[in-house]
């Protein structure tokens, strides 16, 4: 053979990657595919109004996290060089952020011209809750009406010892050992009422007689948990599903409490349908978290809630801290109508 004929001689090659590699890119997109799957399932989920059972009612309650975690997908799978997965993440990941963006940007509409009220929900924690912290919150911010949730006769006790008549005189109260009282606390004259029956727990309900044109209707919530079993959960449905809806023909109505939902919930959102705003939906500061766990752990989520009918607007909101609480305080100063 000449060194001519050497030169066309073909050689065959093998453009094929070694297996090795191919299984090690396979690998990597199986691995990006389990992390998707997640997220998959709770767009699925949220989309679809869907509580399901009380993991998927827990899965929910951290939604915003959920999204969070999708952006974390989408960049890996982008710097793994996944285009169909990156793709996929990256509107999952939109899908949940654009029910999260309202939480943050206020509303901004006109706000009624009528009296202002400034009411403050806080949930004691069978009662252990600091008094003095509780005490200080009242006062500078110069709260009109007060909702309690687990208020015990010890810490009603322990309230009227550090003064509280002489900031919120009147009541309409529940109290009862362990985390099933409730009651309301305001400056000016209270008249018990009955608006939410049938329930766990105490949700005294009383008309606020203001100094105004208008007097408002006020229920203290406290919603039964849904996390223990199935059957938490559908109490927990038909208690939400059993919350007075507003009267548009009578006294504008605020609910304020620990609802143990977040608007990521199908049946906290149906109760809202029903004519309510979220106050600090409104406000754009729904996503300050107020309760977390320890035991077991849990993220902090936003389960408390002032809940408005639509004619009340909100002029600010905001999130205390209540050492001794597994709650945080939640304040709103609302604008009622003429």
């Amino acid at each position: 053979m000449t060194a001519h004929q050497a030169e066309d001689v073909d050689v065959p090659y093998d453009e094929d990657p070694p297996p090795t590699r191919r299984r090690r890119r396979r690998g990597v997109t199986v691995f990006l595919t389990l992390l998707v799957l997640p997220l998959l399932a709770v767009c699925v989920l949220r989309l679809g109004g869907i509580d399901g059972n009380r993991l998927t009612v827990i899965t929910l309650a951290v939604t915003p996290y959920i999204a969070g975690y999708g952006i974390v997908v989408t960049l890996l799978s982008l710097i793994l060089r996944r285009k169909l997965l990156t793709t996929v993440a990256l509107v999952l990941s939109l899908s949940l952020g654009i029910l999260l963006v309202p939480r943050v940007l206020p509303d901004g509409d006109p706000l009624p011209s009528g009296q202002r009220v400034r009411v403050l929900t806080a949930n004691l924690k069978l009662g252990r809750a600091d008094t003095d912290v509780l005490m200080s919150l009242i006062r500078d911010a110069k709260v009109d009406v007060l909702s309690l949730q687990e208020l015990t006769p010890a810490a009603l006790s322990a309230l009227d010892e550090a003064g509280v008549e002489r900031l919120l005189p009147y009541r309409a109260v529940q109290p009862v050992p362990g985390g099933a009282g409730g009651g309301i606390l305001a400056k000016v004259p209270l008249r018990q009422i009955s608006l939410a029956e049938d329930m766990t727990f105490e949700n005294v309900a009383a008309v606020v007689d203001l100094s105004g044109p208008v007097d408002i209707e006020v229920v203290t919530i406290h919603i039964n948990p849904p996390t223990s079993s199935d059957n938490a959960r559908k109490r927990w449905q038909r208690e939400l599903a059993g919350l007075p809806g507003p009267d548009s023909y009578g006294r504008p109505r605020v609910l304020a409490g620990d609802f143990n939902a977040t608007l990521d919930h199908r049946a906290f959102t149906a109760f809202l349908d029903r004519g309510y705003n979220d106050g600090a939906e409104l406000a754009g500061e729904a996503m300050r978290p107020t309760w977390s766990s320890s035991s077991p752990p849990s993220p902090p989520v936003t389960i408390d809630h002032i809940v408005l009918d639509r004619r009340v607007g909100v002029v600010s909101v905001a999130v205390y801290d209540l050492p001794g609480s597994d709650h945080n305080a939640v304040f709103a100063e609302l604008a009622l109508p003429r």
